[in-house]
């Protein structure tokens, strides 16, 4: 097997190198259309899909080269950020942990050497988000599985040259999932759809009536769909990384804007809303950025994700809803320029697109923060606690966000909600996560020196949020009013009606 030199360069040099050499994949300059295999030649090339190769495949295998050349990307183009993250974390990270070595050979040296895609097949036309009801089944054909069905939404429908695809057996409720080599045939895409934004992914209806070698079923032993969920934290978490780098650029380029953009006598930035609005989405990357640092140096793509389910969910609602509002913001702030595609000096229409979908995929957001709810409401149970707040103060992925919140009300937050509630709640709880990621990177260095933000805006990022927490607890009252339920014991009011910052708040001494 011939070593890649890149495989031996500092991570920091490999890093550099990547990032200075995808200016042409920006996307003020790529077509909105899926990439070409010439241009993802060049990607290979540069190593994008080597830190998820294991180091005894020829790769560099990194769980925070992975993270950052999603991030790197995303702030380049968002989609080709996506493009990234489904190939390495979702197809070659199962690859990795769960292939048999025969596979593992295979996959591994087509990745290293050729533009070749990975996908994941889940999703079908007949069941939505409840994958549990998939129709698409598997049968034992002696030296083969054969699998027949439908599955849709996937990315690179007609370009991906490798999948993995879950399937369930006929007969009794037990999911597995195998690789499938396009160029062995089965796998027909019998519509492109037209999506709204991610052009560059290519979505479609594909069906499958294929046979694969009984060493591509990979090995996951969960029962139910245990597995499909510990495969889908990794593609949660890694909003994160596109969240930081996608925003990071809208921070940068809005502020760019509004100091460039006459009026009068005087520019943009001379109007006090106008730099409210530059400063949320400042703000909001802010908290983004401390979602990525713990997903870069307290979970590890190379480990079983099972375990941090939470902060998977908490990562995928709160990076997705920042997203969104920052790229309406951005738009905003463009004005007519920003509804234009192709625009000369923004890509806000492009921007807005591409964030939208991102709280759909991967589970819509209202369905997350119910699971999200759940798995809080599960524990504070166990704990025999009577106090979801002194809960809060003793739950890992929260604690450090339980001396921001002593001045909100939250007793009843925990009293048997209503489902509609229950939503909610699932959003208050992300923005407490991210009180609590914030407080961590506020008292840690940065992992690298782009990647740091200064002092004085953690506690304003940690105002932004516990703002929005006050805001989502009167709304929760509002959901039981509306459905015409009492509320248990009074309105659920913060005690505090405002929320303020110095540079001090909320910082250990």
């Amino acid at each position: 097997m011939s070593r890649n030199p890149l495989v031996d360069l500092g991570s920091a040099e490999f890093l550099d190198n990547f990032r200075r050499s995808i200016d042409e994949f920006d996307s003020a300059r790529l077509p909105q259309e899926p990439l070409s295999r010439e241009g993802l030649r060049k990607l290979v090339d540069l190593g994008i899909y080597l830190p998820a190769i294991p180091r005894e495949y020829g790769g560099r295998e990194s769980h925070q080269e992975m993270c950052e050349v999603i991030e790197i990307m995303s702030e380049r183009n968002l989609p080709l950020g996506m493009y990234t993250m489904i190939v390495t974390v979702l197809f070659l990270r199962n690859v990795a942990s769960s292939g048999d070595d025969a596979l593992k050979e295979e996959v591994f040296d087509d990745f290293r050497r050729n533009p070749v895609i990975g996908g994941l097949a889940f999703t079908e036309p007949s069941s939505g988000s409840n994958l549990a009801r998939m129709q698409t089944t598997y049968h034992d054909d002696g030296d083969t599985y054969r699998i027949t069905g439908t599955k849709h939404w996937q990315a690179f429908s007609e370009q991906a040259d490798w999948w993995i695809i879950c399937a369930k057996h006929p007969e009794r409720k037990e999911f597995a999932y195998f690789a499938h080599r396009r160029s062995d045939g089965g796998f027909v895409t019998t519509e492109v759809y037209d999506s709204l934004g991610l052009k560059n992914l290519g979505y479609g209806l594909n069906t499958l009536d294929l046979s694969v070698p009984r060493h591509y079923r990979l090995t996951k032993s969960r029962e139910s769909l245990g597995d499909a969920a510990e495969i889908l934290c990794g593609s949660r978490f890694s909003k994160a990384a596109m969240a930081s780098g996608f925003l990071r650029r809208l921070s940068t380029e809005s502020l760019r804007h509004v100091n460039s953009r006459k009026i009068g006598d005087g520019t943009l930035h001379d109007i006090d809303y106008v730099r409210y609005k530059v400063s949320r989405i400042k703000q909001n990357y802010v908290v983004c950025n401390a979602l990525y640092r713990h997903l870069m140096l307290a979970e590890d793509y190379y480990s079983d994700l099972e375990n941090s389910m939470f902060a998977s969910l908490a990562t995928k609602v709160l990076a997705s809803e920042f997203m969104l509002e920052s790229a309406i913001d951005y738009q905003q702030l463009c004005g007519g320029e920003g509804y234009r595609t192709g625009a000369p000096d923004n890509i806000a229409a492009y921007a807005m697109l591409d964030a939208r979908v991102y709280t759909i995929f991967d589970g819509t957001n209202d369905l997350l923060c119910q699971h999200l709810a759940n798995l809080f409401l599960r524990e504070f149970q166990r704990s025999g606690l009577r106090s979801p707040l002194e809960f809060i103060g003793r739950f890992g992925y929260l604690e450090d966000a339980f001396c921001h919140l002593t001045d909100i009300n939250l007793s009843h937050i925990a009293d048997a909600p209503s489902q509609e509630k229950i939503v909610i709640l699932g959003r208050i709880l992300s923005r407490i996560y991210g009180i609590s990621t914030l407080q961590k990177a506020s008292q840690a260095t940065a992992p690298c020196t782009r990647l740091a933000v200064d002092d004085a805006d953690y506690p304003k990022a940690i105002a932004v949020l516990k703002n929005e927490i006050i805001g989502l607890v009167n709304e929760y009252e509002l959901a039981g009013r509306l459905a015409g339920t009492p509320t248990a014991s009074g309105p659920l009011r913060p005690h505090a009606t405002t929320v303020t910052f110095d540079s001090k708040v909320g910082m250990r001494q």
